[in-house]
């Protein structure tokens, strides 16, 4: 599946660049890598993406219905957000199992969770998604956000992650959805459709680098591949995330970061042009008198979509 499907949520992987932890990819989520998050991100921009979606994750576990002592696994813990949030659900007598590649956002996680004191409920371990370090059918739920989508063999990834699933448990994974929309089409500066001409930039950029040489074509949708890994009662559902002024400061961080990492990181610089970098940096600086985040019009709009199966 490709990251542009991850973004719009069809075809194939979606966020979640912000991915995650890992730049998550970024597009905000968690966890990327083998457990871990995306190419870029860190522990400061994990935990950003967890304030921004902080209200959107509420529901999601609402929707889970997450029983009181169940079991619970995190592939890609990301800042711990998420983990938290899992924790509250599992009561006193469930246990949350925080997996991660990356060791130092693993104890980002776990300073999240000591903070909430619900550090019991918890407990870490180190690996790769690929190679699941639990014996089988140890969980009533796995939950993985925006992290299968950088591996290369993701219906392997998803076997893996139901083989640690319980009869009658359930894989909840967070891919596709629509990428961030924010900008009028026209800004003032430069040409006209700049949001859509970085959304296409984000497409050629992640299919040169996180799905490249090696990965393995997959020409489905997250839907078949949760069935083709054995899954069964498999659906879908979508969130929304919007947002107008007067705008959260997480909020703010997460707009700026999408829009300065293409005029001022060299491999997604490369994927616009010069007259976008110019005018990317003008919108994002307090400065100029074009910069964005001075206006009333901006709309924030983003989708996250959580596909869902039982083994």
């Amino acid at each position: 599946m490709s990251e542009h499907e991850h973004q719009h949520g069809h075809g194939k992987h979606g966020g979640h660049e912000e991915h995650g932890s890992h730049d998550k990819h970024e597009h905000g989520g968690h966890g990327h890598g083998h457990g871990g998050h995306e190419h870029g991100y860190n522990a400061d921009s994990l935990h950003n993406n967890d304030l921004l979606y902080a209200p959107v994750y509420r529901q999601v576990i609402e929707w889970l219905a997450i029983a009181s002592g169940a079991q619970a696994m995190e592939a890609g813990s990301g800042a711990g957000g998420f983990t938290v949030l899992l924790a509250e659900a599992v009561g006193a007598d469930g246990r949350v199992t925080a997996l991660d590649a990356n060791e130092r956002l693993l104890g980002a996680a776990q300073e999240s969770v000591e903070k909430t004191g619900l550090g019991s409920r918890v407990r870490y371990a180190t690996g790769d998604l690929a190679a699941l370090p639990f014996p089988d059918g140890a969980f009533d739920l796995a939950w993985s956000s925006r992290t299968v989508h950088h591996l290369a063999d993701q219906v392997g990834a998803l076997r893996e992650l139901a083989r640690v699933l319980r009869p009658g448990g359930r894989l909840a994974l967070r891919e596709g959805g629509m990428r961030p929309f924010f900008l009028p089409d026209d800004v003032g500066i430069g040409a006209p459709g700049l949001n859509d001409r970085l959304h296409a930039a984000h497409a050629a950029w992640f299919g040169a680098n996180v799905r490249g040489e090696g990965a393995t074509r997959y020409p489905h949708g997250w839907l078949h591949a949760l069935r083709e890994a054995g899954l069964r009662d498999v659906g879908v559902r979508t969130f929304l995330l919007e947002a107008t002024a007067p705008f959260t400061d997480a909020q703010v961080k997460y707009m700026s970061r999408q829009l300065k990492r293409w005029a001022e990181d060299g491999p997604r610089r490369a994927y616009i042009s010069d007259e976008d970098a110019a005018a990317l940096t003008a919108l994002t600086d307090p400065a100029s008198g074009h910069y964005v985040f001075g206006r009333d019009d901006l709309h924030l709009l983003e989708t996250v979509s959580i596909y869902v199966g039982t083994r």
